[in-house]
């Protein structure tokens, strides 16, 4: 792991585009990326630090460092200079690439095109991109502003899922932050499809009814019942085609959302420093995954679900090695809210009654890992 991309796990840096919108025609044959990279507009980009939040109940909070990364890299780089023998600073050359990843999008041709070419293509991107999903926030709210469809959006999720493949961890507080800003980014363009869809069906219904009477006017002045029938079949074909198809657009894009976070919750990392706030931070990310559910941007209850046993798998694993670096009352806290708690973890019943709930599959996983860190403290003392 790069020693420069460890200092943004104790830093935040939300970046927030604001420009105005631009259409981007969507009748060529080039993806809606490729569009968007060839489409006139002007930005004004603008950074604003996050509110942190540490979903910890009945203790007190603790506070995550918010600072705005490119003065963090230009106080790193000033403690370089003053102490160069120091092992733990940055060379200039890491702090220039912080900086030079923590840049927002430019979103004009030139800067989609540079940020193709010089930031996603380059190698060290995917050690970037564990701490931050700016960018990917930026695109989905840059093609909210310009009119872009669900197909824009979905092709935004699959762009970033490639990358999201290459990486070997995902931090799990930059995570936890980046969840709620993708259900907020992803909203309008499921809202947009279902508005919309009311009048695409007028304007198809016309065109249908407009061609039927051109043609059969005459059938219809002899025969009104039949042409009546005839047309009402026409219109429940329709129908039902145009529903159909909307359907299957909205739950693919909900499915590609569901891909990307469970992509993500399989590599998760924690510092076994941070202790009990690992397990504030695992319970966080269900809640805010249950409010995505919430918002209609997974497609249900077994998407959530999915996602909830991805977490619970990933933190068995973490606690299992890092047993031997976690406070004896870790265990303890998480046993104790396990069985006193009504935790979004673990309230989703399993598909079928035989099967290990989730809260029973923790509370044995964590007894287990308290039973093996007390032998190994027994036996320790007895050594000594």
């Amino acid at each position: 792991m790069s020693h420069a991309f460890f200092v943004l796990s104790i830093v935040r840096s939300d970046i927030v585009v604001t420009q105005a919108s631009t259409k981007v025609k969507a009748t060529s044959t080039m993806s809606p990326v490729e569009e968007l990279a060839l489409s006139p507009s002007s930005s004004s980009l603008t950074r604003r630090s996050s509110n942190n939040f540490s979903f910890k109940p009945d203790a007190e909070k603790k506070q995550p460092v918010s600072l705005d990364l490119g003065e963090f890299a230009a106080s790193l780089d000033a403690q370089s200079e003053s102490q160069p023998d120091k092992k733990e600073t940055l060379s200039r050359k890491e702090v220039d690439l912080i900086n030079f990843f923590c840049k927002p999008i430019e979103f004009t041709p030139d800067g989609i095109s540079y940020y193709f070419k010089y930031v996603y293509n380059h190698p060290e991107y995917v050690h970037y991109l564990p701490y931050s999903f700016s960018h990917m926030i930026q695109f989905l709210e840059y093609g909210t502003k310009s009119g872009q469809s669900e197909v824009f959006a979905a092709s935004i999720v699959k762009m970033f899922l490639q990358k999201i493949k290459a990486v070997s961890y995902v931090e799990a507080e930059a995570f936890a932050e980046f969840v709620p800003k993708l259900t907020q980014a992803m909203k309008p363009y499921l809202e947009k499809k279902e508005a919309s869809f009311l009048n695409e069906m007028q304007v198809v219904l016309k065109e249908k009814l407009s061609s039927i009477f051109a043609k059969y006017f005459s059938h219809f002045q002899k025969s009104p019942d039949s042409f009546m029938n005839s047309l009402a079949e026409q219109i429940a074909k329709q129908t039902n085609q145009s529903v159909t198809k909307q359907h299957v657009e909205i739950a693919q894009l909900k499915k590609d959302v569901l891909r990307f976070l469970e992509m993500c919750a399989n590599k998760l990392v924690w510092s076994s420093k941070d202790d009990l706030q690992v397990w504030y931070t695992c319970n966080r990310l269900a809640h805010e995954c249950q409010l995505c559910l919430d918002q209609n941007v997974l497609c249900n209850t077994d998407a959530l679900d999915d996602i909830c046993w991805s977490l619970i798998h990933r933190f068995c694993y973490f606690v299992e090695l890092s047993s031997g670096s976690l406070n004896k009352n870790f265990y303890a806290q998480v046993l104790h809210d396990l069985q006193t708690k009504p935790l979004t973890l673990v309230s989703l019943e399993e598909q079928e009654d035989l099967m290990t709930t989730k809260k029973s599959h923790l509370i044995m996983r964590m007894q287990a890992c308290k039973d093996l860190c007390g032998s190994m403290n027994f036996d320790m003392t007895g050594m000594n």
